[in-house]
């Protein structure tokens, strides 16, 4: 019996060890990922036009279901514009505007920098503001779509927004970000793979405004307070 209590008691004290250990490193910045985050936030000038194609994979972890798709972003600094299927995003700097063109209907309202969901209306932030807004973890070399890949795991600092984890997959040579994987609270894991970046002078402010008279049918819903 006394045997056996101290066996329960030395597995108390591995599984505690464990726990804070694993307290330690969440609470701490990961030094050996610095490198790839800085790698990556130096391939976003806030003052160049881009043009990002990519490829996308939506997976219900709850459900065991799953959708793919292609989409392209337009960006410049904070301001993009993104199309995903039907969907359309447009980030003017200060208003967001998310429309649906099969049911012709677009809302509109205004991110707030200092709430959660400002990191999911501005991604250009994730990457250029990681170290404020993310604790993060080098996890090492992965394969991901069947090549070597060096994994980043980024846990926001702010635990109310929706989503819990990003993963940035990078490419160890050139240091390029390949991919990046969000994981939403309520069980989806969103996968967006680039297949294109290059720069877009061409690129105009009236890229990032909704535009009624482009779809005079669509109803214009104001989320504004």
């Amino acid at each position: 019996m006394q045997k056996r209590t101290m066996i329960q008691k030395r597995k108390l004290i591995v599984l505690a060890g464990l726990f804070y250990a694993a307290l330690t490193l969440f609470g701490q910045q990961d030094s050996r990922a610095e490198r790839y985050l800085q790698a990556v936030s130096d391939q976003f000038d806030m003052n160049t036009p881009y043009l990002i194609r990519m490829d996308y994979i939506r997976e219900d972890l709850m459900q065991e279901t799953s959708g793919e798709g292609t989409g392209v972003i337009w960006m410049k600094g904070l301001k993009y514009k993104i199309v995903v299927d039907e969907y359309i995003v447009y980030y003017n700097g200060k208003k967001l505007y998310s429309q649906n063109t099969e049911t012709e209907e677009v809302y509109v309202s205004e991110p707030d920098p200092d709430q959660p969901g400002y990191l999911q209306a501005v991604p250009i932030r994730i990457i250029k503001s990681y170290a404020l807004d993310f604790k993060y973890r080098y996890m090492g070399n992965t394969s991901f779509m069947g090549k070597d890949r060096v994994e980043i795991q980024l846990y926001p600092k702010d635990i109310t927004g929706p989503y819990s984890l990003m993963k940035m997959l990078i490419n160890p040579g050139s240091l390029k970000l390949e991919a990046i994987q969000l994981k939403h609270k309520e069980g989806i894991l969103y996968t967006m793979i680039i297949s294109e970046k290059k720069e877009h002078p061409s690129l105009d402010e009236q890229s990032f405004e909704f535009d009624p008279a482009a779809y005079p049918n669509t109803e214009i819903i104001e989320l504004l307070e």
